[in-house]
């Protein structure tokens, strides 16, 4: 699809090493981030798709875990090509302001406010189904923090696949030991994927290429009640994303056992940061440390 303004291109400001933000005043909102109002109770998210809920991801509880639940298939390959992806997309140079601006027909793809961009790496564990107790969501830990009697009846995740990081990401703040999980959901499944296309990457990769993988990303830390009052000394964390361009390279990459390089354009609006006791009073500027501790 041929750009259809002249519109300026997004001024990036750079706010820690490798990580940059960028406030788009004008977007298409071809992927945003829908907010189901219930009264009384949580905001439920939704990510959207050319107007269509696709993907439940969470809520803006101060108190209550991540979570992704398919609603509708996202069908990605019965569609028509949105955009001419920027070669600044795919290449593996460093993020600056002149590569941001290069790929604003990307940026405009997105819904108005702000967005974080950056590169990271994730060493890919999975692809996890639903029901597969060796994911995160069946683990110990994951239960006794959150109050978690029975997974399966949390009617997580609705039979979609994801994979995770292999480790947690692990930060120590004052007694409290933080592991931040990481999660990639694909919107093409597996089994779509064509074969001779992963394995040409799979070479490209043997060989030392590091072809980049497009991420829509969110940061998601909320203080469970067990930790606020101290019954738990370990708190989790999570950085999500679902793929917006880059299947075959990111299954090329898990097949060779190589962290995936991605970019990653992180929204403001579906991520929340909440502090514990003793971190100040600036969830912002925490909530951007954390995300150039990802940045590579």
């Amino acid at each position: 699809m041929k750009q259809e303004s002249a519109a300026a291109a997004p001024e990036p400001v750079q706010v820690r090493e490798k990580l940059w933000k960028v406030k788009l005043a004008q977007a298409k909102a071809f992927f945003k981030i829908g907010l189901g109002k219930k009264h009384a109770q949580a905001n439920t998210l939704y990510l959207e798709i050319n107007g269509s809920r696709k993907f439940e991801i969470g809520n803006d509880c101060d108190t209550c875990h991540f979570w992704f639940k398919c609603v509708q298939e996202p069908r990605l390959f019965s569609q028509k090509k949105i955009v001419n992806l920027p070669k600044a997309v795919s290449i593996p140079r460093p993020v600056d302001a002149a590569m941001i601006q290069e790929i604003s027909p990307l940026l405009e793809l997105m819904e108005k406010g702000e967005h974080y961009v950056f590169n990271t790496q994730i060493h890919l564990a999975g692809p996890y189904a639903a029901d597969d107790e060796s994911s995160y969501f069946y683990n110990s830990e994951f239960t006794e923090i959150w109050d978690i009697e029975d997974p399966a009846a949390e009617d997580l995740l609705s039979g979609w696949e994801h994979y995770e990081g292999r480790n947690p990401r692990v930060y120590r703040g004052g007694d409290v030991l933080e592991k931040q999980f990481d999660f990639v959901v694909p919107l093409v499944p597996a089994a779509k994927l064509k074969q001779e296309y992963v394995k040409v990457y799979q070479q490209m990769i043997a060989n030392g290429d590091r072809p980049r993988v497009l991420l829509f990303g969110m940061i998601q830390r909320a203080i469970p009640e067990s930790v606020s009052t101290g019954r738990q000394r370990t708190l989790h964390s999570f950085f999500s994303a679902f793929v917006l361009d880059g299947h075959h390279k990111l299954a090329a990459y898990h097949r060779a056992g190589v962290p995936a390089n991605c970019l990653v354009v992180l929204s403001q609006k579906a991520s929340k940061y909440f502090l514990l006791k003793g971190e100040g009073d600036d969830p912002r500027a925490k909530m951007e440390e954390r995300l150039a501790s990802l940045a590579v």
